[in-house]
């Protein structure tokens, strides 16, 4: 091993170019396609780290065929919708109550009533639900933009990495069975 780079000195893009990676692919005409295949895959043993999906950030505007064989076409992690709720919930609360909780220690500090504090504490609070609320919904529409510019670019494509022939099968069954099209699989 006298020719070994150490670990620091490694190109990501020279492991990902010297390592074979066997995919299954699908196209999903709906998100609601899309997510109840992903359920079963999920369901089935694959996991979250093994599906991915096009970043339509950084993709071209090619339909969705032609970019599900195209090893350079920028990928993005699944991220369950029950998680971007948990991260919807945070904003608001995050924005409710670190704002509620100064202005409390602040009124409280400088003697005021308890009437007083309370009304500053929610009325602070109150505006920071609003504005984490506004950066919430934001972010739901532009999942919503995301997921509309994907059917109307020929659907919604799903990658997913598979470590065997059965395994491969068996996210190709998936894949068929919640209405997927162009389904193979590619190295």
């Amino acid at each position: 091993m006298a020719d070994a780079k150490p670990l620091e000195h490694i190109d990501r893009d020279d492991i990902a170019a010297n390592t074979d990676v066997r995919e299954a692919v699908g196209i999903f005409d709906t998100q609601a396609q899309l997510q109840e295949a992903i359920d079963e895959l999920q369901l089935a043993g694959f996991d979250r780290f093994e599906l991915g999906l096009v970043d339509t950030d950084a993709a071209s505007d090619a339909p969705a065929h032609h970019l599900a064989d195209d090893p350079k076409t920028p990928r993005k992690t699944y991220v369950a919708p029950e998680s971007m709720g948990d991260a919807q919930g945070g904003l608001i609360a995050g924005f409710a109550m670190i704002p509620a909780m100064g202005t409390a220690a602040a009124v409280a500090g400088t003697g005021a009533a308890v009437a007083v504090t309370a009304a500053a504490t929610a009325a602070t609070g109150g505006v920071g639900a609003l504005v984490g609320g506004a950066i919430a919904y934001m972010a739901t529409r532009k999942r919503a933009d995301t997921q509309t510019t994907q059917e109307d670019q020929g659907g919604h494509l799903l990658w997913v990495r598979v470590r065997t022939p059965e395994h491969e099968q068996k996210a190709l069954d998936i894949l068929r069975r919640h209405a997927a099209h162009h389904v193979h699989a590619h190295d």
